[in-house]
């Protein structure tokens, strides 16, 4: 059983472990074509064709020079072909022996589209990693094709304030993450990143391309909230394995289709009660699928209910709806699986406090029936303390607390 951290003046030990179930050329004829009209000449020696397709009706001659005008939009004079194509590469050899190739399409174009989307919330993306606990969303390679008929590749589907286009921020920052490649992510030109690894660093601006975006990261697995109505997300993500295991808490805010604030929570062996593997394998045991809309509270509900968790800390009466079973998963540190699932309560004491939290920020997916509150514990130490309700009581709660000095 986990101690909840205390932070009065000096940081304490407190009451620890809690965890849960977890958060896609023409056809020519092969030959010549003759055309012969009367006063004219003979144009011989080419063919005329666009996806297969030669228009007669469309064929003229007079004085000697042919002009012909395809179903396609080919046309032919004095043995030159200028072709417009809907489909690819257009090779026409005309009457005077000129080989005219027009490389792109115009209207069409070869559509990739990358990446596997699951059911249930789960999404596999173009590189790799699993990410669970949001809407199906649209995530890996996607290419547009242009008026000139160029194609263009992107790594994200359009990102915006729906749960698509949440999870487009959220796969685009994953993807970054794992190349070291801040260019996958739609970042506004006055993007604010802060990357917090002590409480010194709580509100210090970093540089985009500094901190973690030095090295590509192996993601393991990560679990997002979505809040299409503040335009937030919130993602765990567990690196469990390279040079260094980390457990990040990211919360990205979305402007105008783009990613304007990046804050990120980096927890690792010097922060509480910190074990990436065993926070890891806790959390992917969990079952954070979406629950039906009859099930779901409301956004008031789901933040009273996390706002009442931190009031405890100051008033023991503050009403926390607490649910059984429920295991506090704080770090990670103790954690295993059938520990998770038979905890038969959250409730396993707070400690008291007169220091409230401050600077809270909540992410509510309702989805999910799930809140997090991005805030300063103890009104001193960066924090995300988010909560999963089932039934209207509490039953996981997942803590990342940066207590350590790096």
């Amino acid at each position: 059983m986990r101690r909840e951290l205390l932070l009065l003046g000096s940081l304490s030990a407190m009451l620890a472990c809690h965890s849960s179930t977890p958060s896609q050329t023409p056809k020519g004829s092969g030959g010549a074509t003759s055309t012969t009209s009367s006063g004219g000449a003979t144009s011989t020696g080419g063919a005329t064709s666009t996806g297969g397709t030669t228009s007669t009706a469309g064929t003229t001659s007079s004085g000697g020079t042919t002009t012909t005008t395809a179903s396609g939009g080919t046309t032919v004079t004095g043995g030159k072909t200028s072709p417009t194509s809907s489909g690819g590469t257009t090779t026409t050899t005309a009457s005077g022996g000129t080989t005219v190739t027009g490389g792109k399409t115009s209207t069409g174009g070869t559509p990739t589209t990358g990446g596997k989307t699951g059911t249930g919330g789960t999404t596999t993306a173009a590189g790799g990693k699993t990410s669970t606990g949001g809407s199906p969303g649209s995530g890996g390679t996607t290419s547009s094709t242009g008026a000139d008929g160029s194609v263009t590749d992107s790594n994200t589907a359009a990102v915006g304030c729906d749960r698509a286009g949440l999870q487009a921020a959220v796969d685009a920052y994953l993807a970054g993450l794992e190349s070291a490649d801040t260019s996958k992510m739609p970042l506004a030109s006055s993007v604010k990143y802060i990357e917090v690894t002590s409480a010194a660093t709580a509100n210090k601006t970093t540089a985009m391309g500094a901190g973690l975006w030095k090295t590509a990261w192996p993601v393991k697995f990560s679990r997002s909230l979505l809040d299409d109505t503040n335009c937030m997300t919130f993602t765990e993500i567990f690196i469990t394995t390279g040079s260094h295991p980390y457990v990040l808490g990211t919360r990205l805010t979305i402007k105008d289709g783009q990613i304007s604030d990046i804050y990120t929570l980096v927890s690792d062996s010097d922060d509480w009660n910190f074990d990436a593997t065993a926070y890891d394998t806790c959390s992917e045991s969990e079952d954070w699928s979406p629950v039906p809309a009859a099930s779901q509270l409301s956004r008031d509900a789901l933040i009273a209910a996390g706002q009442a968790y931190f009031d405890d800390f100051v008033n023991p009466d503050a009403g926390v709806p607490w649910g059984s079973p429920c295991y506090r998963l704080e770090g990670g540190k103790g954690c295993t699986p059938q520990g998770d699932k038979s905890s038969p309560s959250c409730n396993v004491g707070i400690p008291a406090s007169t220091t409230p939290f401050k600077n809270t920020t909540w992410v509510v997916d309702v989805d999910l029936n799930a809140v997090v509150g991005v805030t300063l514990f103890l009104g001193a130490t960066p924090d995300s303390h988010m909560f999963r309700l089932v039934s209207g009581k509490l039953r996981y709660v997942h803590t990342i607390s940066i207590t350590g000095s790096s």
